[in-house]
């Protein structure tokens, strides 16, 4: 259960950081997605440069070192199973529970095999 809450935590402040990346769209980010300002506006750094998944690092012949935290993007949506389903979580859910977490790391955090 513990597992579950700090996944429910890190989608809570990925919901508010992405509010504020709809703001930064609106005044002066126009054509960009909400995941490229979150990248680009608050996780870049001179340290964190180049994000990819913990897959893309391996195909790179990358591991990630032990103990990183990653940097919470969203994941392409769900497709739901039935129209029951989707009733339901219309009802119960805002439009963005339908999206997964996707976790990046940065350059930072790996080292060549």
């Amino acid at each position: 259960m513990r597992n579950r809450e700090a996944y429910l935590q890190r989608r809570k402040q990925l919901k508010e950081l992405s509010k504020l990346a709809k703001a930064r769209i609106e005044t002066d980010c126009e054509g960009m997605t909400v995941n490229e300002v979150l990248v680009n506006e608050f996780y870049t750094s001179k340290e964190h440069q180049e994000f990819n998944t913990l897959f893309e690092w391996n195909n790179k012949g990358y591991k990630v070192k032990k103990g990183s935290q990653s940097f919470c993007v969203w994941g392409s949506p769900k497709l739901r199973n039935s129209d029951k389903e989707a009733e339901k979580n219309n009802s119960e859910e805002d439009d963005t529970e339908f999206y997964p977490l996707c976790y990046l790391f940065s350059n930072a955090q790996v080292e060549k095999r």
